[in-house]
Order: structure tokens, then sequence, then C-alpha cells
């Protein structure tokens, strides 16, 4: 089981080990032919590939990058492994 990084004392529990679980959002744009992955969770991440599985190779690489900017301690063991889940929205 994975802890929302929005719950309170995440960072905490990731210190002691825990996985925590950020929130990615990816849209195609049609007009670009393009795949688009932001994030609320994880300040400066904009990414954008042509394929999905090209997508999820960057954001895999980038969040570990994004995570340590700004931060006083050492990021050397934080990885990143991302789980997509289908999720639809009908409006």
């Amino acid at each position: 089981m994975a802890y929302p990084y929005k719950y309170p004392l995440s960072r905490f529990f990731a210190r002691c080990g825990a996985t925590i679980s950020f929130r990615i959002d990816v849209t195609h744009d049609a007009e670009e032919n393009v795949y688009i992955a932001t994030s609320e969770d994880i300040p400066g991440l904009v990414i954008e590939a042509e394929s999905f599985s090209q997508l999820r190779d960057e954001v895999s690489e980038a969040i570990p990058t994004l995570l340590s900017f700004g931060r006083d301690s050492d990021h050397d063991h934080t990885s990143a492994d991302v789980l997509y889940k289908d999720h639809i929205a009908i409006a």
C-alpha cells in the first residue's frame, strides 16, 4: 500500500521507507499528437512525449530529480516506480 503525498506526515513516512504515491495527470493532445504529463503533487512536472511508453519512461526519470530540488537532505535513495491506472471522467 502506498501513502498519498497529500496526506499529513507523508515526508516523515517516506524517510522511514514507506512508499509515497503521487497523482500524475496524463492527457493526449490530438492536434499535436503528443501525450502530456502534469502533477500538482510534484512541482515542475510538465513532460511531453510522442508516445505513452516514452512519456512513462521520462516521468519515471524526472520524479526523483524534481523531488530533490529545494531540499537540504540527501536523495540518492529516491527512486520512482510508476504505476498507471485508468481513470475515466464523463462530463
